[in-house]
């Protein structure tokens, strides 16, 4: 099969032979696409070793010579990047995720898409995954690059595990060291946002420190789900079943979820535990606090409070989602260990989950 007609931009390109350049980092990719296939394989973007490959590659179409390209070029049919994305989504949202998460894995698989979607898998390895989470690290990118080599390891142990490729290339990469920008929230900065926060704010932040729940889980919170003494939370991102005593407690600031509780039942008619406590203009009485609401809510707050006291929150102040680690090292220091407080899964939560499907409560009561 003759080669198919040149592109302006690869005249000075071997036959079957092409380049595109990244607009987002300004590098250029080589790709050879076989002829009598139409399979296109990744080299990298070293110029000299693609034309390198390239050429002996077309030397082997007319002969025997044998080459590290044409062994590739023998692997089984021909399987893009883009068909294993397509059966790699119907598997992940079987998973019984949080939305979110779902939503977020979508958007960075058609992030994928966009930069190995033609390729055939099997060609896909750890060189190309390796520079293209580089070129993200170069931008400054570190995070992301860590969340898509995470994204990428799992799509492919998939993909071995579904027959379509032999080996995970994922797996010998090296992970993106990220510097946690963002600052520890401080229990003396605490009592300081508190004593300037809104009743509602109040409440919310009392039952943060106290249960070290998630701003989701927080507003999720129901007057009916507190019963026989405990405050029974579903997490939404993990979906672990609390039951949190009703006598959990932290000596440093006097706080006790019962009395937290009781205190959330103001005037207002409402089933939420955390609401408005007055109408002002499309934000009703008794209604939640949306996630935004109670973000920018804090963070003014948080500001103003700095402020007042003379204080330098630096680059990346703490946020509201800080309360759950601060929960967790003011229980720790008072003795209680705070991993069934966060819900999150160790060995024998495991086990739990494996007996009773994930509908067994994990009971959080400290002597």
């Amino acid at each position: 099969m003759a080669p198919r007609p040149r592109k302006s931009g690869s005249k000075d390109l071997p036959a079957n032979l092409y380049r595109k350049t990244d607009s987002r980092n300004g590098k250029t990719y080589y790709t050879y696409r076989d002829p009598e296939t139409d399979r296109v394989y990744g080299l990298g973007t070293d110029k000299e070793s693609a034309i390198h490959e390239a050429h002996t590659q077309n030397m082997i179409l007319r002969s025997t010579y044998p080459s590290q390209l044409s062994d590739r070029i023998a692997e089984g049919p021909r399987r893009t990047f883009s068909e294993w994305v397509a059966e790699y989504r119907i598997e992940y949202e079987k998973r019984d995720l949080a939305a979110r998460s779902v939503s977020l894995t979508k958007s960075r698989l058609k992030q994928l898409e966009r930069h190995f979607g033609d390729f055939d898998l099997k060609s896909v390895g750890t060189f190309e995954i390796s520079a293209y989470l580089r070129s993200m690290e170069s931008e400054g990118k570190a995070a992301m690059s860590k969340t898509m080599r995470s994204l990428l390891q799992d799509l492919f142990r998939s993909a071995v595990a579904a027959g379509w490729v032999q080996n995970n290339p994922v797996t010998v990469t090296r992970a993106a060291r990220v510097k946690v920008k963002r600052e520890r929230l401080s229990l003396d900065l605490w009592k300081l946002i508190h004593a300037e926060a809104v009743p509602w704010l109040k409440r919310a932040m009392e039952i943060a420190v106290l249960t070290g729940q998630r701003r989701e889980d927080i507003r999720a919170m129901l007057f009916k789900d507190v019963s026989d003494g405990y405050l029974h939370v579903v997490q939404a991102k993990t979906k672990a079943r609390l039951r949190i005593s009703e006598s959990l407690r932290l000596d440093c600031l006097s706080l006790n979820l019962s009395e937290v509780l009781r205190s959330c039942r103001d005037s207002a008619l409402s089933k939420h535990v955390i609401h408005h406590g007055r109408s002002s203009g499309k934000l009703l009485v008794g209604k939640p606090i949306s996630l935004d609401g109670m973000t920018e809510a804090f963070s003014l707050t948080r500001d103003r409070a700095a402020l007042k006291a003379g204080i330098s929150l630096g680059e990346s102040p703490p946020t509201f989602h800080e309360m759950r680690s601060l929960a967790a090292r003011l229980h720790d220091t008072e003795g209680r260990d705070p991993q069934r407080l966060l819900g999150h899964k160790n060995a024998s939560m495991t086990e739990l989950y494996k007996d009773g499907r994930g509908t067994d409560w994990i009971d959080v009561s400290y002597a």
